[in-house]
């Protein structure tokens, strides 16, 4: 009878524990986009600001420099996520002849 209960037991906990690595990856993915959401449409609104008043060079500096990373922080994460190949792992030298 022991050995049925601990099976029960093992079952339940290898369940559970399944259950709270998915939650903890999820959340830890929604959390990650909120921030990077949040840090981009800060910045992209204070590039805004310094374009409205006329300050293209800051602007641009915002937008570069702390929007425009953000943006491909999260392509590059859907790009990962969906195992797409972004750089050529091979590059053959004998395609160009001459």
């Amino acid at each position: 009878m022991m050995p049925a209960i601990r099976k029960t037991v093992d079952s339940i906990r290898r369940t559970v524990s399944t259950v709270t690595t998915r939650v903890v990856g999820v959340a830890t993915t929604l959390f990650a986009g909120l921030v990077l959401a949040g840090w981009s449409l800060f910045w992209s609104r204070v590039g805004r600001m310094h374009y409205a008043q006329g300050d293209l060079v800051s602007a641009a500096f915002t937008t570069t420099v702390f929007v425009l990373p953000a943006i491909g922080a999260v392509l590059w994460y859907v790009a990962r996520s969906l195992d797409a190949d972004l750089v050529p792992t091979r590059i053959d030298v004998n395609v160009v002849e001459s």
